[in-house]
This record gives structure tokens, sequence and C-alpha cells, in this order.
């Protein structure tokens, strides 16, 4: 019975050595934790945050003026827009439609290049809204990817939302 405390022991030092040679993540997410990550998905979080609450003030801090979207299409232009109409039509129609936000999201990856960075996750909301003096909720699933450009030492939004 000697042995048995024995291969114990060289179990637990064997699990500690390997895990310690396992790269730590950032809680909730699959990315790797460092101060840098960490950042980056502190932005994402402040941006979740935001878009819950309907803080329109909070999202203008947090987008470039750099801004650019082609709502999702590449093949045409005609729905590309940059910072003045995501701030005089797009935000406002979050704080005027929408009434109540729940919304989860999962980073699944970070990326870094000197000043800009992106931000891939996958995300559950859902939604109330008014629409022809109704109110209903609308859920949806998908992935997203937020580009951001550091301006003045901070993550800004580039494109994404």
């Amino acid at each position: 019975m000697p042995t048995r405390p024995r291969a114990t022991g060289l179990l637990a030092t064997l699990l500690l050595v390997v895990s310690a040679c396992a790269p730590a993540f950032i809680p909730g997410t699959s990315v790797e934790d460092t101060p840098e990550n960490r950042d980056v998905v502190g932005s994402v979080e402040l941006y979740r945050k935001a878009m819950e609450d309907r803080d329109e003030a909070t999202l203008l801090r947090m987008v470039s003026r750099r801004y650019g979207e082609n709502g999702s299409t590449t093949d045409t232009p005609d729905d590309d827009y940059g910072y003045e109409t995501l701030t005089g039509r797009v935000l406002p129609k979050l704080h005027d439609n929408i009434k109540e936000v729940q919304y989860r999201v999962m980073v699944r990856r970070i990326g870094i290049h000197a000043d800009r960075a992106f931000a891939e996750y996958e995300y559950v909301a859902r939604f109330l809204f008014s629409e022809g003096g109704r109110d209903r909720w609308q859920a949806l699933n998908d992935f997203n990817r937020l580009d951001f450009i550091r301006e003045d030492g901070v993550w800004k939004i580039e494109s994404g939302l």
C-alpha cells in the first residue's frame, strides 16, 4: 500500500504541471487572459451594457468619428452609412422604438494589431419594440464582429454595431 499515496501525489503533480502550461482564459470567453485582451473584452462589455440599457450617450462616446458600416452587404453600397447617419438616424431608433433589451454576448476571439483590434462574438438578444402601436418581443441569435481603433488611448468602435 505505500505506492498508492505516491501515485496520488504523482497524479496531482502531473495535473498541476499540465494546467500550468495551459493558457488562462478571461472568464466567460474563449479568449486568452492578457491585459490587452481584457481591455478589448472590457470595451465589448461596455458596449453590451449600453445596448441593454439603451444608453445612447455611452454608445456615442464609444464610436469613432471614422465609423463606417456596410449593412452586412458587400455587393451593394446602397445600405452603407457612416458616423453621421449612425448618430442621426440609427441610434435614435434604438431609443425611440425599442423599449427593452436583453443582450448576452460570448466573446469568441480577439485580435489586436497596433492601434486596431477586433472582437468576434456570438450573441443572444431579446428586445421589446413598438410597431404600429403594438408592443412585441423579438429574439435573435447570431455572430458579429466589432472593429476597434485606438483613439487617445481608448478603444473606439469603428464598425460592427
